[in-house]
């Protein structure tokens, strides 16, 4: 299959992909087909957080597709939610089964339901029992601890009309750590009969090659980090070449429109520089010198030293 026929989706990852992210992504360097957003959930005392909800809201999410994803407990949070996205008019949802972190899991959430497909089976009859008028697609990991927990799930997700599952091949108890294994993928190609998405690991161009090696046939491919760290990487893998002063003006570009709307987001130089910092700790590692490019953005106390501390990144580059 020509290179130029994949697909591209964005990871949602909390307090990094948020619409503000996405928009600016789009408009510079795109690539991408579909944006997933950041996980909506609920909090304390049963509310949702108002940052959730604007991640969601339509005018945030104009000129490019994007599938707002839910993490739910059970089938009353899973209801409730979906009705609030419903009601913003989305026509597909995503069921996050894969959120690996404790604050989630410890509550039944995310990656949680991987050791549960009885009570999941049950849930998803009662989802697609109610008729929302939305497709429904899946994120989920291998299963908490132990890789052959997706088996059982793959089960389940057979049972019902999915527009397509996205599997990121590591437990949750792997967090981020080691390497996604794409033989799990290899298998569950076998065992699932919805389309199938890869997700894990892919952060360059060497990598999606090293990956088709093994899986030859796919060509649907969610990143996250890879994003991060090279804004251009999902034009780059779909064939755009790009001539390196080319690069780094876009590069530039990019950092800047997003800082500017930042700064017209968030109250305050040290909400904004927190902000940039978060992104620097990815950014960073499109340098040649990633410690020397973080080391000036830490250093800087104010808005005068980061811009300066950037004019000088960007001069190296």
């Amino acid at each position: 299959m020509a290179q130029n026929t994949i697909k591209i989706y964005q990871a949602p990852l909390q307090g990094f992909t948020d619409f503000t992210f996405r928009k600016v992504f789009s408009e510079t360097f795109g690539g991408v087909d579909k944006y997933f957003i950041p996980y909506l959930s609920y909090g304390k005392g049963r509310e949702i957080k108002k940052s959730q909800l604007r991640e969601v809201f339509p005018e945030n999410n104009g000129a490019f597709p994007v599938v707002p994803q839910v993490l739910f407990s059970d089938e009353n949070e899973l209801f409730d939610l979906v009705g609030i996205l419903v009601g913003c008019g989305y026509q597909e949802i995503n069921l996050n089964l894969g959120c690996p972190y404790p604050m989630a899991t410890n509550k039944g959430r995310g990656a949680a339901w991987l050791e549960k497909p009885d009570v999941l089976n049950q849930v998803l009859q009662q989802l697609f029992a109610t008729n929302f008028p939305a497709k429904f697609s899946v994120k989920m990991r291998a299963g908490m601890t132990d890789d052959q927990d997706a088996k059982a799930i793959f089960e389940v997700l057979n049972r019902f009309e999915l527009e397509e599952v996205i599997f990121h091949p590591r437990t949750a108890s792997q967090m981020y750590s080691g390497r996604a294994n794409p033989q799990l993928f290899a298998e569950a190609l076998e065992l699932v009969k919805h389309p199938l998405v890869y997700n894990g690991d892919l952060l360059s161009e060497s990598d999606l090659q090293e990956l088709k090696g093994l899986l030859p046939e796919q060509d649907v491919w969610m990143i996250g980090r890879g994003l991060l760290i090279n804004p251009a990487l999902a034009a780059q893998l779909k064939g755009e070449a790009a001539e390196p002063k080319a690069l780094r003006k876009r590069l530039k570009e990019f950092h800047d429109l997003l800082l500017e709307s930042y700064s017209d987001r968030l109250d305050g130089a040290g909400h904004i520089l927190m902000k940039m910092n978060q992104f620097w700790s990815y950014f960073s590692e499109s340098f040649e010198n990633p410690h020397k490019a973080m080391k000036l953005v830490k250093k800087s106390s104010n808005m005068l030293k980061y811009n300066a501390a950037v004019v000088e990144i960007f001069r190296d580059l």
